[in-house]
């Protein structure tokens, strides 16, 4: 803002034509009419107020998100434009106490509000409180309080801008109406504003000193909220920027990345200097750096961005950073078991830092795979290679080229065998009414094997002494017989019962014998 440059707004337009309006019907005798339309001028102005307020709050607003973008920059102007808000919040509402006290002499009730008042016509109340009464003390300091929020005001800005400066003095002036060529004495400022006038007349001036305390705190508000921007960078391109610590992230690790906008210019792209490289900005203004990674280990560059500053002078701007260039490392981890177990599915998960699992080629000798995604792949030995090997090779497209990266053997392992079960057990005594109440055999996996295998009893024997004989009954399923039942019915307490022959079918479709179960008859 400069001087000359501060016309007069459609806002104080209307403010002067309300006063060309108020001194013209104070010319006039005070009718009712006339009282009221004294009224609607003070309602009129209380209803700019509060839309001058909403503009005062939203400049806060913008102060303070300015603010949280660069605190620096903008911290000092904030400071400034609250500290103009505090000084017209207290003349504002020091000026509401003066009202608020006329308005309860006059109807002598301190229930009276300002929305709700007799006495609009009487002229005696406001010159009492403010001329009469205690010497004309309340003139005296609400005019040094207008003046000194004006010199807050005018404090606030740069004397270069006269047109601004001006204005605050002319639109919060308390200096005496002088005297004219026909005589007129020369009128004081309390004069004007309470001498020989309605009191809802006075209500009206008053209310729009208040009114000129928001609008001019609007002013120099915007005044210091543009004047952060002079002398700073100009800028019509904005852009999201990704920056990602490190594009090599290891499992378990964080992947970190810095996320902001950038800001260039299109008609002015900046110059960079890095030794050893030739870059030249494109059409975004951006300079593409690429170095061959030749060798494993940290690497460094360093250099300078240079760009005019709003003087045209071109400054530089220091840049660097370090990379490390790794080896790339097959990792493949077994989910369950660090062997194949041949007729099972045994899941893998192959991964390779900073590669993505789509762009890595898996494969396994003397076994078969499928691909669940996001590198596990199932795999199940092919039949017949049980005490072998499978190896696991990883290979990565890297830079579109087919590298090995790395491999790993696992042993191919038969199924391991399964325990029979009868009432839960494989050993030990068993009450006689537990033995009898069984349905079937069961063979069971060991706790320790993470897979879910199944094995199916498909025969087994029953056999105890009955009467000095040994006796054998048999079952062509897991089923327990009739005649096993009646063989374990007769069995006295303390006998042995021995379950043998068992046998049972896995996945891989074999019939295997189990171990027996020997049991007591408790």
């Amino acid at each position: 803002m400069s001087g000359g440059n501060c016309p007069e707004t459609p806002r104080q337009k209307m403010i002067g034509m309300m006063y060309l309006f108020l001194t013209a019907m104070l010319a006039l005798n005070v009718s009712g009419e006339l009282l009221q339309a004294f009224q609607l001028v003070d309602e009129s102005i209380q209803e700019s107020i509060k839309t001058t307020e909403t503009k005062n709050s939203d400049l806060i607003d913008r102060f303070k998100a300015a603010e949280a973008v660069n605190s620096a920059k903008v911290k000092p102007a904030r400071e400034k434009a609250e500290a103009i808000k505090a000084g017209a919040d207290s003349l504002y509402n020091h000026i509401q106490e003066l009202k608020l006290m006329m308005m309860r002499k006059v109807d002598n009730s301190p229930e009276a509000t300002l929305q709700n008042y007799k006495g609009a016509d009487n002229q005696d109340i406001a010159p009492q409180v403010m001329i009469t009464e205690k010497a004309g003390a309340r003139s005296k300091e609400l005019k040094e309080r207008i003046n000194t929020y004006r010199d807050l005001l005018i404090s606030n800005v740069s004397a270069e801008d006269t047109a601004l400066v001006s204005t605050l003095n002319k639109i919060l002036s308390t200096e005496a109406k002088k005297p004219t060529n026909d005589g007129q004495v020369q009128q004081s400022w309390e004069s004007q504003k309470f001498e020989h006038l309605p009191l809802s007349a006075s209500f009206a001036l008053l209310s729009s000193i208040q009114s000129n305390v928001r609008n001019t705190q609007a002013d120099v508000s915007s005044y210091l909220l543009s004047s952060i921007d002079e002398n700073t960078y100009k800028f019509n391109k904005i852009r999201p920027i990704v920056k990602p610590n490190s594009s090599m992230v290891l499992k378990g690790d964080k992947y970190s990345v810095e996320l902001f906008i950038a800001a260039t210019d299109e008609y002015q792209k900046p110059r960079f200097d890095i030794s050893g490289y030739n870059i030249e900005p494109n059409e975004q203004g951006i300079g593409v750096l690429e170095i061959p990674a030749n060798r494993v280990g940290k690497q460094k560059w360093q250099g300078k961005i240079y760009f005019m500053d709003p003087n045209g002078k071109e400054i530089g701007y220091d840049i660097e950073h370090e990379f490390e260039v790794m080896q790339p490392n097959a990792v493949i981890s077994p989910m369950k078991m660090n062997v194949f177990y041949e007729a099972l599915d045994n899941p893998v998960e192959v991964s390779v830092p900073g590669i993505s699992s789509s762009d890595l080629d898996v494969t396994f000798s003397n076994a078969t795979k499928r691909t669940q995604g996001n590198g596990v792949y199932i795999v199940k030995p092919k039949p017949g290679f049980a005490g072998g090997k499978s190896i696991v090779t990883v290979y990565a497209n890297i830079a579109g080229k087919k590298q090995r990266i790395g491999s790993k053997e696992f042993r191919i392992k038969p199924l391991p065998l399964p325990y029979a079960t009868f009432a839960g057990k494989q050993d030990g005594k068993i009450k006689k009414n537990t033995l009898l109440a069984q349905t079937g055999l069961f063979a069971t996996m060991g706790p320790d094997f993470d897979f879910e295998l199944e094995y199916k009893v498909t025969q087994f024997s029953i056999a105890t002494v009955r009467g000095g004989f040994f006796v054998s009954k048999e079952s062509k399923s897991n089923r327990v017989t009739d005649e096993q039942i009646d063989l374990i019915r007769g069995a006295s307490k303390g006998s042995k019962i021995t379950i043998e022959e068992i046998k049972a079918i896995g996945p891989d479709g074999r019939n295997k014998k189990l171990a027996p179960i020997v049991i007591t008859v408790d």
